[in-house]
């Protein structure tokens, strides 16, 4: 089950979404599966040139999307909310501040073409 749990506004404009995923999977143990969802727009701003952005705009659909899961396992039913906390509590005090300076959308947004580029070649040379 995906369920939203807490959402953050970053300074430069972002969202951070967490949504849980738990499930139980045997007797009163359950893993705690949470997903971090930051959506960046592509916005002509972050590309030095007209061209650049509409090939991002193709390469990309409009967006890149920055997600990590943070999973827990061998939690008891009654700790499951304070350890959702803590996985919570842990990501915002050592990343957010990273999601959270202006310079992130365009390194992210670069990092993806990267990839996409890289995708792109491998299929292309077989490789």
């Amino acid at each position: 089950m995906m369920k939203l749990v807490r959402e953050i506004s970053l300074e430069n404009g972002l969202t951070v979404s967490f949504y849980q995923h738990t499930h139980r999977y045997f007797g009163d143990y359950h893993r705690i599966k949470v997903e971090i969802i930051c959506e960046v727009p592509l916005l002509e701003e972050y590309f030095t040139s007209r061209p650049e952005f509409a090939e991002a705009m193709v390469s990309l659909g409009g967006k890149a999307v920055f997600r990590r899961n943070l999973e827990m396992m061998g939690v008891s039913s009654a700790e499951i909310d304070p350890s959702l906390e803590r996985v919570i509590a842990n990501f915002s005090s050592h990343s957010l501040s990273y999601l959270a300076s202006p310079a992130f959308p365009r390194k992210l947004l670069l990092a993806e073409l990267s990839e996409a580029g890289l995708k792109k070649r491998k299929a292309y040379t077989g490789r």
